[in-house]
This record gives structure tokens, sequence and C-alpha cells, in this order.
């Protein structure tokens, strides 16, 4: 039986790149198993694949499309499916129901899946999935080969923003370094390079910025969404305030907060869809459309619990 693996919709590179390196790491061990995405890749995770010459995912759609997404996929049964970077149906392919969920790597919070045979799970408090699986790679001896080497410190070099990220662990810190012997770059200037490819907003309409890294979440029954765009141009979307606000306001979330991340500044423009004493009371500021909030870089640590907080203090 073929494992099908796969990150959350609207992949980032760590969706992209841990579900490569597991499924190699999983055919390693003897099994079969396919790395799949739930949506195209973006500039940075394309930025990656081609520095290191690696194909990228087919696209799936929903279980119940996956045989017509892959015409050469063959399936006996319901599909099994290992989830990478999520563990929140909200988040994960259409009908996930329908398919046998038998393992989750993950490094964010639970998210109340709920399964009808035990599974393995791997979660741990770590800045990036790709930071486990190298972790994995040790526990079962299995070398690590240059490709798959440098799609795990990408992963892990973008996740944390270059270890500028609260989420940063020494973990994350130490699976680059010896990552890094393999691969044999210069850290800081490939970090830069592709955060340059991957920052770029040409092209992208006002939707498809908000949608780019885009999950929602339940907060105290609320149905919130919170969309982040990491970028060296913030211009490119501060100058467009106006119509970010007329998108978000007609979206049929209870509240929305897009947060333009300034990689260099290291905190995050917020243009939401909210009442303004939340955002005040979440990140201690005068709220207003288009204000920074220093520091603010991670939607895991940072966004969601702060967010999370104000909502129910202000219910």
């Amino acid at each position: 039986m073929t494992l099908l693996v796969f990150g959350h919709k609207n992949p980032d590179t760590d969706s992209i790149c841990s579900s490569i390196s597991l499924t190699y790491l999983k055919n390693q061990l003897g099994n079969t198993a396919k790395a799949y995405a739930l949506g195209e890749v973006r500039k940075e995770a394309q930025y990656v694949l081609d520095y290191f010459k690696v194909d990228a995912p087919t696209v799936l759609s929903s279980i119940s499309n996956i045989c017509k997404d892959d015409a050469n996929l063959v399936l006996e049964g319901k599909p099994q499916v290992v989830l990478v970077d999520h563990n929140e149906y909200g988040q994960s392919i259409d009908g996930l129901e329908d398919a046998e969920l038998v393992e989750v790597v993950d490094h964010h919070k639970l998210g109340g899946m709920q399964t009808s045979t035990p599974l393995s799970m791997r979660l741990m408090p770590v800045g990036c999935t790709c930071t486990i699986i190298t972790q994995m790679f040790k526990e079962n001896n299995i070398e690590i080969p240059y490709e798959i080497a440098g799609l795990l410190m990408s992963a892990i070099l973008s996740d944390t923003l270059l270890f500028k990220s609260p989420t940063t662990t020494d973990m994350d810190k130490k699976a680059v370094e010896e990552l890094n012997k393999i691969v044999k770059v210069d850290v800081e200037k490939y970090a830069m390079d592709m955060f340059k490819a991957g920052s770029s907003l040409d092209g992208f309409t006002v939707e498809e910025i908000v949608n780019m890294d885009f999950k929602p979440f339940d907060m105290e029954g609320k149905k919130v969404g919170i969309g982040q765009v990491f970028t060296l141009d913030i211009d490119a979307v501060l100058n467009k305030q106006d119509e970010f606000l007329n998108y978000i306001n007609n979206t049929d979330f209870d509240m929305l907060v897009l947060a333009i991340t300034d990689i260099i500044k290291e905190g995050s423009y917020l243009i939401y869809k909210a009442e303004d004493k939340i955002i005040s009371d979440a990140f201690g500021v005068n709220a207003s459309q288009g204000v920074f909030v220093e520091g603010a870089v991670s939607r895991k640590k940072q966004l969601v619990p702060n967010l999370t907080e104000a909502v129910k203090k202000n219910i």
C-alpha cells in the first residue's frame, strides 16, 4: 500500500520539503511512499527545489479525486495518509475523513483531530517540521543525501527566519549545522537569497496575497483567518491597503488578520477585519490599519495565541 505524504493547504517551504524528505526516509525504511502537495509550489519553495534539482510533488485536490490527480497511483481500499506540518482538518486535504490517517509529524499545537484507529504521532515544540525529520533520519541511521539535506536545511531556515523567529530552538540550530556539513553553503547568504526569491509580490492579486499563506482557526466559536506574507517590499502591500481592506472585509470570516512580516525589521504590519480593541489587547499597540507590531514574526507562537487570548477576553 502506498503511503500518501503531504503538508497543509497553501503549502509553504516546510510543507513541501518535509513531504519530500519524509517520503525519502519512508522508502529507505522499506515502505512505499509518495510525496504530494495540497496546492501549487510558492516562489520560495520553488527556489529551493530548483537549487537542489528536485521535482515538485504532484498536487492533490481532494481524497475523492486522488486517482484523477495522479493517474499513476493505484490504491486498494482507503488511502493511507501521513500528514506533515499540520494536524487540523481545516488545513488538510478535502475529504480527509474518508482516508486512513496513519501518521502525523508536526511542530504545531494539537488541532482537535480524531481517528478511529491508533496512529503514530510525532509532535515537537521546535521551529520546523524538517528539524523533527532530521532527527528521525538520525534515529534510524539513514544517511541523508545532498539534495534531501538541502531541502531539510532550507525549510528550517525558512520557518525560523534564519533563527530570528521566537520558535527557534537549539535543536533547529544544531540540525542546520549538521545538515550544512553535507550541503556546504554560506548559510546566511543562501537564506537571504531564498528569502529574496520568495518575497517578491509582483504579479499577485490582492486575493492571492491574502491567501498565499492562510490558515483558518476556531477561536471561542468565531471563524478566524490569519494570513501571513513575508516580504522585503512592504510598500507593495501598504500602498494598496484600501484594496486589501475591501477584500478582507468582504470575506465570511468573523475576524481576519493579514500580517505583512518585514524580515529585516523583524516585525509585522497588520491589516485586519476585527475590533480595534482585540488587536490592541492582543499586541499591546494602539490599533489602526497598518499598525506595526515589533517582534511579531511567528503566526504559531505569537499571532495565534495572542489573538486567541484577546478574543477570550472580549467575548
